[in-house]
């Protein structure tokens, strides 16, 4: 009974990483704690340039070919409810005459209701991202402003499945003297996203999930909204060591996001998270 209870109380701190998944979880890093995320993606566009094609929050991509990137997070516990990180994604395709470091993210998550009774709990998680260069922006690996916005996160856990349900707004201004990913259609500045995430054990060391979601599609040329759909898994190798791979379509419609019909774009994710 006692170690039932203590596993209730740490349900939260022990949910799984932002990554491989675009919905995060009301989970912080434990206080005192640290943890890195280390991993590689491969954007295949289909259809050139559109600015709502890879959604993934601090990890955003518009530009007109295809991406090879490598996002880096590190989270600090700062107590047992509130972490602090800082994230940032270094581009391998593309490439020009700018940095291949792109979208610096300061963020921080407060969970701020917790009932173990229930098991559920709720966070919140305000977020900064970095001006781009003006060159970055043109190439999509970013937008030439400060961007900001705020995630407010709830998470439900059972013993075999947890789901987690994201609602965000992102203030994404930009330098409206350049294009964006070579295009030069204007976009939308104020991006809503509303995602959910079922994940399962299925076995002793590994997950599954299913995260889907809609956000607003910032061509004002294009409709409204854009969605999305991700497949993932997730392998602890040791009790701080996890390794996540993911698969991610988007589209104008969940049609074109299953296999269905053809996507937007596809994302395929795999790396390392370290907890320490």
């Amino acid at each position: 009974m006692k170690s039932f209870l203590l596993g209730l109380l740490l349900l939260p701190t022990l949910a799984l990483a932002f990554e491989p998944l675009n919905t995060d979880d009301a989970g912080t890093v434990k206080a005192g704690g640290n943890q890195i995320e280390q991993y590689f993606f491969f954007i295949n566009r289909s259809d050139g340039p559109q600015s709502a094609d890879i959604i993934t929050p601090g990890e955003e991509y518009a530009g007109n070919a295809d991406a090879r990137a490598f996002p880096f997070t590190y989270t600090r516990g700062l107590s047992e409810t509130v972490e602090a990180s800082f994230s940032t994604t270094y581009y391998n395709q593309p490439s020009g005459n700018y940095s291949r470091f792109a979208n610096y993210v300061f963020a921080s998550k407060w969970r701020f209701h917790e009932d173990t009774e229930n098991r559920y709990a709720l966070a919140i998680k305000p977020t900064i991202v970095l001006p781009a260069s003006t060159q970055q922006q043109v190439n999509g690996l970013g937008l030439a402003a400060l961007n900001y916005g705020v995630n407010f996160i709830a998470s439900k856990y059972w013993d075999e499945i947890e789901v987690h349900v994201n609602a965000s707004y992102m203030r994404a201004p930009y330098n409206t003297n350049y294009s964006i990913g070579h295009t030069a259609d204007n976009i939308r500045t104020n991006i809503f996203l509303l995602s959910i995430a079922p994940v399962w054990s299925v076995y002793q060391n590994l997950k599954l999930a299913l995260d889907l979601g809609a956000t607003t599609n910032p061509p004002t040329n294009s409709q409204n909204l854009s969605y999305y759909a991700l497949v993932a898994g997730i392998y602890s190798l040791t009790d701080s060591l996890d390794l996540g791979v993911s698969y991610m379509r988007t589209g104008m419609n969940y049609g074109e996001t299953f296999a269905v019909q053809q996507a937007g774009a596809s994302r395929s994710e795999v790396g390392l998270t370290w907890r320490f």
